[in-house]
């Protein structure tokens, strides 16, 4: 079968930890959804970004030995996204353009959540109560009114850490929380978050553009 090789941009260390687990769970997903003619699924391949590196990331995302076939550019999604896009995603797609890749390859995505991605991590409220070991929604858990919808978070990341103090393995790393989250978060709940559906979307659009999967396959 047809190896799929991924990069993942981000912007800190738990983004890494975070997206390097579920990137390729969604990614092996599509892939035995889309049975046809299928792929392999390497491990995503994670690169830290500064917020002026674009000319370097591109040439680490383009680098011949790598021979990626899909990179993913991580940003965090705001009440203002298109202020974030200003900052982040459109001085990579300039520098992106400068010079078009070999047979359109790697092909760029972004990878958005909104807001922050700890609000995906949020997404399964079943595990991340098994996680800390009681129900959140009856804390004080900061805004934890909208934990069933996540995007109305205002920040995810003081709502995750909050819930996570008041949880039986407090004294555990933001690390281990977020990697354990990233495997168990229920991807069909995830499904319910739009921005997270927008991703998957595109990244199937994106698969079959490159001829990993068949075109009007089974989403």
């Amino acid at each position: 079968m047809r190896p799929l090789k991924t990069a993942i941009a981000v912007e800190g260390s738990s983004d890494e930890t975070f997206f390097k687990v579920l990137v390729d769970r969604v990614l092996r997903e599509i892939a035995n959804v889309h049975c046809e003619p299928g792929f392999d699924v390497g491990t995503p391949m994670v690169f830290r970004r500064g917020p002026d590196t674009w000319k370097t990331l591109c040439e680490q995302l383009r680098a011949p030995a790598a021979d990626f076939d899909l990179a993913l550019f991580h940003y965090d999604g705001t009440t203002k996204p298109e202020r974030e896009a200003k900052k982040s995603w459109e001085p990579m797609l300039r520098e992106w353009e400068r010079e078009s890749a070999p047979g359109g390859r790697p092909l760029l995505l972004q990878l958005v959540p909104v807001r922050e991605m700890e609000s995906w991590a949020l997404a399964d409220l079943d595990e991340v109560n098994q996680l800390i070991g009681s129900t959140v929604c009856s804390s004080r858990v900061f805004e934890a009114a909208h934990l069933p919808q996540v995007e109305r978070l205002s920040d995810p990341k003081r709502t995750l850490a909050e819930a996570l103090r008041s949880g039986r393995q407090k004294r555990r790393s933001i690390h281990f929380h977020l990697e354990a989250l990233a495997e168990r978060v229920s991807l069909t709940k995830l499904l319910s978050v739009p921005s997270f559906r927008d991703w998957r979307d595109e990244t199937i659009a994106g698969l079959d553009k490159l001829g990993f999967i068949e075109s009007g396959g089974k989403a």
